[in-house]
């Protein structure tokens, strides 16, 4: 019997249909428990509105009153105007207050929140892309749902913040690097470096990119024995960072990371306040785990797989991106000395999804496996060959042909070359 046109596309795409329908109703469901139940105008807005009023065409005194109209009600005070746009730290961070203006003129302050929304919804849909060619429709489902549940990630991803558009701009910046290592292509170098120099402008946290690129390049070509096909977007995200800090450091130079180092770690020198960063670091993550353990299980339970993963699967790109931004994080989140829950994470978050989408796959793969094999193990043909168990378990199953993923590797029988290859 015949199906109707509609009937025949429904059934062609109904798993897709299923993961979208899931995905975005949790997403929304989390997003309005986040606007119902919590605040959205955060202390570091108010530079973000204030600037915002200050680009629609207003002065800045009356750019402040309006800012103190919004934020005072909320209990955050506004400080004057010199230090209101003279603070070095948030100076640069011009992008997000650019793009929210228009919105802002239209909604008033809750205009705000416009592009924070925009951008995490985006990134969800990139990461669930990315997740879904690489590892298939039920991975990409259950890291989406880890993602779409922690109330942490949504709720600093779209509040009137700046760490939902600097994670959309990783996950950009990676995307066109895995396309041009399929396809190369001069302006997919040039779109990665015009991204990169728009994350430095909406956060100064793209050292986690960097970090997360220059790791790929080299631990890859420690590994494959050769130049590692990574070098080029590496070196372009590391020059454009490189070149954002020094300008801003030109231009906006009221701000030393230094002296913010020196006063957390309660050191008069910089070689006291190194003495005191195993301390500093251990006090960071312990706030932090049981800060998550309280009120974010979901993003702990990310967390853990995506280290997991990245340790088990050493060889694998996601590995050596997810441990450059992890290095990365740590000079950031330890240089500025508190606790965040994640947050100066955030703008390499796409690392920790594929980091932990990388270990449900080989989860998946091993119980599929194990339905036919009695035995339960992924190599029980050769247990005794690592190679062959990582081919089993990370191999075979992580790089299936999926459409639109263009050509495979040509010497696609090499564990060696397989683990160090990204995913398009």
């Amino acid at each position: 019997m015949a199906h109707s046109p509609a009937r025949t596309w429904f059934l062609r795409h109904r798993s897709t249909l299923l993961l979208w329908t899931i995905l975005a109703s949790t997403f929304l469901l989390t997003y309005a428990t986040y606007v119902r139940w919590y605040r959205m105008f955060y202390p570091d807005s108010r530079y973000y509105l204030a600037m915002a009023y200050l680009f629609l065409g207003n002065d800045p005194e009356t750019a402040r009153q309006l800012t103190v109209d919004y934020a005072g009600p909320r209990n955050i005070d506004v400080p004057p105007v010199e230090d209101l746009f003279g603070w070095g730290l948030v100076q640069p961070r011009v992008v997000l207050p650019t793009l929210s203006a228009p919105f802002i003129a239209l909604f008033g302050p809750a205009g705000l929140a416009v592009i924070p929304l925009l951008a995490t919804a985006a990134l969800m849909v990139i990461a669930v892309i990315m997740l879904r060619r690489r590892f298939g429709t039920l991975v990409a489902l259950l890291i989406g749902l880890l993602l779409n549940t922690s109330m942490f990630l949504v709720s600093i991803g779209t509040g009137m913040l700046t760490e939902g558009l600097s994670a959309l701009f990783t996950a950009v910046a990676l995307l066109l690097a895995w396309r041009w290592l399929e396809k190369p292509r001069p302006w997919m170098l040039i779109a990665i470096g015009a991204v990169t120099v728009l994350s430095a402008f909406t956060r100064q946290a793209t050292l986690i990119m960097a970090g997360a690129f220059i790791a790929a390049w080299v631990i890859g070509s420690l590994i494959e024995r050769r130049n590692s096909r990574m070098m080029l977007p590496a070196i372009i995200v590391g020059a454009a960072t490189i070149g954002c800090q020094v300008l801003q450091s030109l231009i906006f130079p009221s701000f030393s990371q230094l002296d913010q180092f020196l006063m957390q770690a309660g050191a008069s020198s910089l070689g006291e306040a190194l003495l005191n960063v195993p301390r500093m670091a251990f006090d960071i993550v312990r706030a932090d785990v049981v800060t998550m353990l309280r009120g974010d299980r979901s993003l702990l339970v990310l967390i853990c797989l995506a280290v997991a993963g990245m340790i088990i699967f050493w060889r694998r790109v996601e590995s050596h991106l997810l441990l450059g931004a992890i290095a990365a994080t740590a000079i950031y989140n330890i240089t500025n000395g508190t606790p965040t829950q994640f947050r100066y994470a955030t703008p390499g978050l796409i690392f920790w999804l594929l980091a932990a989408g990388m270990l449900v796959s080989a989860t998946v793969t091993w119980v599929q496996r194990s339905r036919t094999n009695p035995t339960g193990l992924p190599g029980a043909r050769d247990d005794s060959d690592p190679v062959a168990l990582e081919s089993e378990v990370s191999g075979e199953a992580d790089h299936r042909s999926q459409p639109g993923d263009g050509p495979q590797p040509a010497d696609n029988t090499s564990t060696t070359r397989r683990a160090a290859e990204p995913s398009p």
